[in-house]
């Protein structure tokens, strides 16, 4: 009987996969939203191995990469960009430890609420909304209601590429509604009449209205210590490969 048992422990020790291996990102929401959260099923699901993601911000996941406690860190800023807001925090990084690689980028998109009837901007009013100085939407012929800014607190990296492309680097309404990530933006423009905001393209839908205007997008970059590993690096062309041309 022994045998037997240890025979059937032998054969299914034979059929079972060495252990997975984990790979750990951590990064701002634009990259992780964008990026990594959307391959993680079926990355894991084709590869055998399991992505931890957690979305903080581009400076914790440099950091948290610099301690060793990730393999990638995410973010949709330049790498010494991400060093100079790590300094700020007080923690100084030698920027010859990492390599960046660009990913993708992420589209972003204008959203309204659909009462607005407003489905065209020239860049010129798009900027007058995201600084106050246009409030009522029939300036822009659309109906006569109230503008209002949705504007995200966890989109950093979106917030610096909007406001340097389409709003020439001037601050965005103090009047502005506060929301969090893409989606609670997305969320909030469904529900507010008049509201306006900015989403990675992902986050669109029906319920709101897209409003042609000109092109922003973010760069998203991967970063790791020294050249990617080969697991990082599946990672990174699984996205570009299977993913990335989609868009």
């Amino acid at each position: 009987m022994k045998g037997v048992v240890l025979a059937v422990v032998l054969y299914v020790a034979m059929c079972v996969p060495a252990f997975a291996d984990e790979i750990k990102i951590e990064g701002g929401g634009t990259a992780i939203s964008t990026v990594f959260l959307p391959i993680k099923k079926r990355y894991e699901k084709l590869h055998g191995d399991y992505l931890t993601i957690v979305q903080s911000s581009a400076v914790k996941g440099l950091i948290a990469l610099s301690e060793g406690k990730v393999d990638i860190a995410a973010g949709a800023h330049p790498l010494e960009d991400i060093i100079a807001g790590a300094a700020k925090d007080g923690v100084i990084l030698d920027p010859s430890q990492f390599v960046s690689t660009q990913v993708g980028d992420n589209e972003l998109v204008v959203i309204a609420n659909r009462d607005s009837e407003v489905s065209h901007l020239s860049k010129k009013q798009l900027k007058g909304i995201f600084t106050g100085k246009i409030s009522n939407w029939k300036v822009v012929g659309g109906k006569d209601m109230a503008v209002t800014v949705v504007w995200g607190k966890e989109t950093e990296a979106q917030n610096v590429q909007f406001t340097r492309l389409a709003l020439d680097g001037e601050p965005v309404t103090a009047t502005r509604h506060a929301a969090t990530t893409y989606r609670n933006i997305a969320e909030t423009v469904v529900a507010l009449p008049g509201s306006v905001g900015v989403v990675s393209h992902e986050m669109s839908t029906a319920a709101t209205r897209t409003i042609e205007t000109i092109a922003i997008a973010s760069p998203i970059y991967a970063i790791t210590r020294g050249n990617p590993s080969p697991k990082v690096q599946s990672v990174i062309d699984f996205y570009k490969t299977e993913y990335g041309f989609l868009k």
